[in-house]
């Protein structure tokens, strides 16, 4: 049936356009094809997305076809496209919806688009095949944006705490890196101005830095912060720096927090000075006050034995006895015995309690 209708259906598609037809439909095969506009894609490494295109056909003769979709893309090894290649059977009129997808590797420069190019063709009326003349063909072309993004990372090399006095500079020293993918102009600023100039915080040069970054690009800078001139108490805050992108302002930022005391130097000498003697020093002092100290309680002793010597030689006669020089001597000598040998006795003294304290009486 079919191999007997169709030479009459090539002799009517060729006379037919020599009959009037009132409306816009016609035997002839026709076909047209709208998509939305150029795909954005998505290539962050941390959520890449594909993107999609919405395309519709219609069948625009007044006959049954079918409609097959082919497509020519450019995108290489780094963008791939799904859902170009199929087939539909509409009727007169009827129009039909069919999305595109795009997928693509991380990371591809947005300085990158990939043209394409969807065609639909008119490859069947009423179930029979078309000849390549005499089939119709529609064309929708584009290309594949890529979607810039930005990825900002900061680093200090130091993050200790920054100790200060009135007055004092200090030059945070920072590197940060372009690691999105498009140039990009990087900001790094302190986040917390306001507050630390309310206390009295001054950045002599500025609070800010900027620098244009190629992908991967880096840069080193720094930012002066001068301490406060009048400080009654001790300040304990942070520096809080932040880097951002220009390009892609919902990009996270990276954040780093400085710490800072500043504190006058006169309202903490003496417990600096303190805390700076040695604990040799300090054993050194505790042996002099303990040498100082038994010394006077030698001269203590010495000084209680001259005493009960003197007693003793008072309550004797009276008489005075005349003695030469070899005389006068001995005694010295006797009398050096003699103390030497209440030195040897000072440890049974202190053993009573009353010695010792007439010995303290003595001593005062």
């Amino acid at each position: 049936m079919l191999k007997r209708s169709f030479p009459l259906l090539i002799v009517a598609l060729f006379l037919l356009p020599l009959v009037p037809i009132s409306s816009g439909q016609g035997p002839m095969p026709g076909v047209t094809i709208d998509c939305e506009g150029d795909p954005e894609l998505n290539v962050h490494p941390a959520y890449t997305e594909p993107a999609e295109l919405i395309c519709t056909i219609t069948n625009t003769s007044s006959l049954e076809e079918t409609i097959e979709i082919s497509n020519e893309f450019e995108g290489g090894t780094m963008v791939k496209i799904e859902g170009a290649s199929d087939e539909y059977t509409l009727a007169s009129g009827e129009e039909e919806e069919f999305t595109i997808t795009f997928t693509g590797d991380e990371k591809i420069p947005s300085s990158e688009s990939f043209e394409f190019e969807i065609n639909a063709t008119v490859t069947k009326m009423q179930g029979v095949d078309l000849p390549g003349p005499i089939q119709n063909s529609a064309i929708a072309t584009g290309k594949v944006e890529i979607e810039t993004y930005g990825i900002v990372v900061l680093e200090i090399g130091d993050r200790s705490t920054r100790v200060m006095e009135p007055s004092d500079e200090k030059t945070i020293v920072f590197q940060f890196w372009n690691y999105g993918n498009d140039e990009d102009t990087i900001r790094v600023e302190v986040k917390n101005k306001a507050n630390l100039e309310s206390l009295g915080f001054i950045f002599p040069q500025s609070h800010f830095v900027a620098d244009k970054l190629i992908i991967d690009g880096s840069s080193n800078r720094n930012i002066v912060i001068m301490a406060p001139s009048d400080v009654s108490e001790k300040i304990s805050t942070n520096i809080q720096f932040e880097a951002s992108s220009t390009n892609d302002p919902d990009a996270p930022v990276s954040a780093i927090s400085i710490p800072v005391t500043v504190e006058s130097s006169s309202s903490s000498s003496t417990l600096t000075g303190l805390s700076e003697d040695s604990q040799d020093d300090l054993i050194l002092y505790g042996a002099i006050g303990g040498g100082i100290i038994l010394f006077f309680m030698l001269v203590g002793i010495i000084t209680r034995s001259i005493k009960n010597k003197s007693g003793a030689k008072s309550e004797s006669t009276e008489q005075a006895i005349e003695i030469n020089d070899e005389d006068e001597g001995e005694n010295f000598v006797d009398d050096l015995d003699d103390l030497f040998d209440d030195l040897d006795d000072f440890d049974d003294k202190l053993s009573s309690e009353d010695e010792f304290d007439d010995l303290l009486d003595d001593f005062e």
